[in-house]
């Protein structure tokens, strides 16, 4: 195990101390400067596009905005924090632990993180201006409350960790969240689990066909972000492109100003992604649902005449694109499933979506975002409210 904060102290130790503290009440003072600090060194950060986000989501009006919402639904309720939160972060997203613990934090709690292990610029970054921030003398309550670790997959390691906290977070594919559930929380506990999802983008091709050219850029210059930011591999990036209406020549616009718009960001895809997504495009070409295969310079269309559950597990991210073409948004429902999550639209009004939620009829669907807006985060992720998860309310008669 390398433990980044607290430093030179050993795990035990730290856990003891950690658990000796008491928690905060909801929206500590000190924690929403820390958060307003940590959010002035990543918006500087303008080399990385995830975290300046990052740093946008924590400016005060939007902890402000947060801190009302909650304190109007618990009005006249005494509501306190879980305790101790065990977050385990993804590898494939550098920045959602951060996410996760400042909402644990906003809700009182005291905080352990287990980062990925594996090495990333970014996150490297990033996690020096955390820790950088924690030796801070104004942020020592802060600093006492929180551990930052990595290690493997050492199943000692969480079971300790899991029996020490009150909430656990797990970020990560079916398998790793398989593999933790099997090892025991305290009775008291609870858990939220974020697992393996796939989300796709609605566009209304009539609509689209309206666009000028600026306002065909800007539209791209959003898509652009929602796609490669993690190259294509966040959950709510979006792999699945469902074209509504038939107007073939705004779509073949779209995709051409795309390539264009990529190559002004001159996006760079590791050798071996583009490998792996040239391989994948041609063994799927051996499907029976694959209509059409494109493999362009920076991106991969794979037309299909239908969404099979398992086409799913075989996307690699990295601009691959599958297509399939709707006559109407509701008939979108007919292809979702429970791992689908996030819905990125373009050319829909209010209540054609809400149309199309009421038509859907698996667990799937959690977030429908206009497009640009796919990878934001709020407080409610997967249907579920971290602020709600991540206190308890105390009841007095």
């Amino acid at each position: 195990m390398k433990l980044f904060w607290p430093k030179n102290i050993e795990i035990e130790v730290a856990i003891e101390q950690l658990s000796s503290n008491q928690p905060n009440q909801p929206f500590d003072q000190e924690v929403e400067a820390f958060t307003q600090s940590l959010s002035k060194r990543f918006l500087r950060m303008r080399e990385l596009p995830e975290v300046v986000a990052l740093g946008y989501w924590l400016r005060k009006a939007n902890i402000k905005e947060m801190q009302t919402a909650f304190e109007q639904g618990t009005v006249q309720k005494i509501i306190r924090s879980r305790g101790t939160v065990f977050h385990i972060a993804p590898s494939n997203v550098d920045t959602i632990f951060v996410y996760s613990w400042m909402l644990s934090l906003l809700a009182g709690n005291r905080n352990v993180i287990r980062i990925s292990s594996k090495e990333q610029n970014g996150l490297n970054v990033l996690l020096q201006i955390i820790i950088e921030e924690l030796a801070r003398t104004e942020f020592q309550k802060i600093a006492k409350q929180t551990i930052i670790c990595t290690y493997g997959h050492e199943e000692n390691t969480t079971a300790v960790l899991s029996a020490a906290c009150q909430t656990r977070v797990i970020w990560g594919g079916d398998e790793t969240i398989s593999s933790i559930r099997e090892i025991p929380l305290a009775p008291l506990a609870n858990e939220l689990a974020f697992p393996d999802r796939f989300s796709l983008a609605v566009l209304n091709s009539d609509v689209l066909s309206k666009l000028d050219e600026v306002q065909l850029d800007s539209l791209l210059e959003q898509f652009y972000n929602d796609v490669f930011w993690f190259d294509q591999m966040a959950c709510s990036s979006p792999r699945l492109i469902a074209w509504c209406g038939d107007n073939q020549q705004a779509v073949n616009r779209f995709w051409k100003a795309f390539a264009q718009k990529i190559q002004q960001k001159q996006y760079e895809l590791m050798a071996a992604t583009q490998v792996l997504k040239y391989t994948t495009t041609l063994m799927l070409a051996t499907e029976s649902n694959v209509e059409n295969l494109k493999n362009g310079t920076y991106f991969s269309r794979v037309t299909l005449s239908n969404v099979p559950v398992d086409v799913r597990e075989r996307h690699c991210g990295g601009g691959l694109f599958y297509e399939y073409n709707v006559d109407k948004l509701e008939e979108l429902a007919d292809v979702l499933i429970d791992k689908d999550q996030t819905i990125a639209y373009f050319g829909f009004k209010r209540e054609e979506l809400e149309s199309l939620v009421e038509a859907i009829s698996t667990r799937g669907i959690d977030r429908i975002v206009p497009i640009g807006k796919a990878l934001d985060f709020n407080g409610v992720w997967d249907g579920q409210s971290f602020l709600t998860s991540f206190t308890r309310e105390v009841v007095i008669i």
